[in-house]
């Protein structure tokens, strides 16, 4: 029982590392500054979350989350010297290791200048993690990882709140 417990602790240790990884991989990938870098830890996140009470829906999702990060990275800019043949790659195998960690594909769009995926760790009734991968007209590059636990009812009430409507993408 001891050894199932220590290897199911390792996954988890392993699954966490590397979602944390992909952040510093994409950085030593892009070799250029992201134009945009927001980093959220739980406390600053439950400092916002009590910020918005009179949101309440807004209130509800924040409430859970432990960490929200963004990294835009604008792929025209005169300082970019990648290649986007590597930069579509390693998107693709990110969600794809994603995927092997049991993460659920929520939607995959691929086209000729835009690679978009959108992973959940789901457990039940709620999200554990989210996170979104996208590069938009081969221009712009925007990865954003959210962690800790999303209720659908909550999530369900914001997107009404904010009239966010899903009916016309196909996934």
């Amino acid at each position: 029982m001891k050894k199932i417990l220590l290897l199911i602790g390792l996954m988890l240790l392993s699954a966490t590392s590397k979602a944390e990884d992909v952040l510093q991989k994409l950085q030593s990938l892009m070799n250029v500054e992201p134009s945009v870098e927001v980093n959220l830890g739980a406390a600053m996140l439950g400092l916002l979350s009590g910020m918005t009470s009179e949101e309440k829906q807004v209130s509800d999702v924040m409430k859970n989350l432990t960490e929200i990060a963004v990294r835009v990275y604008d792929l025209d800019d005169e300082e970019f010297k990648g290649d986007l043949s590597q930069i579509k790659s390693f998107i693709n195998a990110t969600a794809g290791e994603m995927k092997a960690l049991g993460m659920q594909q929520l939607a995959a769009i691929r086209e000729d200048d835009s690679t978009v995926y959108i992973m959940a760790d789901m457990d039940e009734d709620k999200m554990q993690g989210l996170s979104v991968i996208a590069l938009d007209d081969d221009s712009e590059l925007v990865v954003i990882k959210i962690g800790g636990q999303i209720m659908m009812k909550d999530l369900a009430g914001l997107m009404d709140r904010f009239d966010v409507d899903l009916g016309d993408i196909d996934m």
